[in-house]
């Protein structure tokens, strides 16, 4: 009776541990399957994971470090999935800054303008401060920026999309070969994205003389997807959005941007780091405005000495 009893509470251990195991055994990215060091989104299921899962008795083994690893781990994937459930596709961006009517509701403009805001730049800014790694940033700005150009199309008047629709069925036509088939993206996928830059950073680097490793080469393609995530086309920008142009200006003012990108910002912050990082970014950021405030005080003087010595030099005339 003692064994049995024994053998069905081993099972049942081993039952709940399941879950946990399967959420924290390495994925294969379904865009990458030959990058395994690739990050993926977590998945809804691993999401419904309770921590306490992590103290169960099959984990006893693991040493006090290695189940913090594990639930450091699991919390980052949350955040992550969190993010993209909220920015990271046309319907999340939908539910967060609402729809417009079939035909359109945004002009040219407008629509270019939005584009601009909903660029993940914000991610860019959390690794500029060293508070995330870049191989967890990149795949999601790939998803956003095709998120944001996607959304912001989809609020453009009905004759600006079919402009756009034109220009990627003949950039399609000019770059691969072939039209873009009915409801599929105009966007590149992950793999084309990295293999492009991935060339890309192999011929810089022999223009130079110089040999990356394969570690050095992946590194720097995550740095390059997350940077020209940010990145906009300058032609289209000098079309739509010139610098003076009170229709720009107007558009901004329409659509309350401003209001859109600091929403961006406080959401990046509050969803993707953890209090201890969100206090680490508050102070980077209070010393950075004490040296730009250092740096404005010694123009203002050099500015005043500048202007005594004209005043002295006059009085001397």
């Amino acid at each position: 009776m003692k064994s049995n009893a024994r053998r069905r509470s081993i099972i049942s251990i081993a039952v709940a541990c399941l879950p946990l195991a399967a959420a924290l055994q390495p994925q294969i990215c379904t865009r990458c399957a030959s990058r395994a060091n690739h990050p993926t989104i977590p998945s809804a299921a691993a999401n419904s994971i309770p921590t306490t899962l992590l103290y169960a008795s099959k984990n006893e083994h693991l040493s006090k470090r290695e189940r913090k690893q594990r639930l450091e781990e699991l919390q980052k994937r949350r955040r992550r999935s969190r993010w993209i459930k909220r920015y990271g596709s046309v319907s999340a961006l939908q539910q967060t800054f609402g729809t417009g009517p079939p035909w359109g509701d945004l002009s040219p403009t407008q629509t270019r303008a939005l584009y601009h805001t909903l660029l993940p730049r914000s991610l860019l800014a959390l690794n500029e401060m060293g508070l995330v790694q870049v191989e967890d940033l990149a795949p999601l700005a790939y998803e956003a920026r095709i998120a944001a150009k996607e959304y912001a199309r989809s609020r453009c008047v009905w004759t600006g999309r079919v402009g756009v629709f034109l220009f990627d069925q003949y950039r399609s036509l000019r770059d691969k070969g072939r039209l873009i088939k009915p409801g599929s993206s105009s966007s590149m996928s992950w793999e084309e994205i990295w293999a492009k830059y991935e060339t890309q950073i192999i011929r810089e680097a022999r223009e130079k003389g110089r040999e990356l490793d394969e570690d050095e080469i992946m590194m720097q393609t995550y740095m390059r997807i997350l940077e020209r995530s940010c990145a906009t086309n300058a032609m289209f920008d000098n079309l739509f959005l010139k610098s003076g142009d009170s229709a720009a200006s107007n558009a901004r003012d329409d659509i309350d941007l401003e209001s859109i990108a600091m929403q961006l910002e406080r959401d990046v912050r509050a969803i993707l780091l953890s209090p201890r990082d969100i206090s680490k970014a508050e102070k980077r950021e209070e010393k950075l405005e004490k040296k730009k405030e250092k740096v404005r005080e010694k123009e203002e003087k050099l500015q005043r000495k500048e202007e005594k010595k004209k005043e002295k030099r006059e009085k001397k005339l």
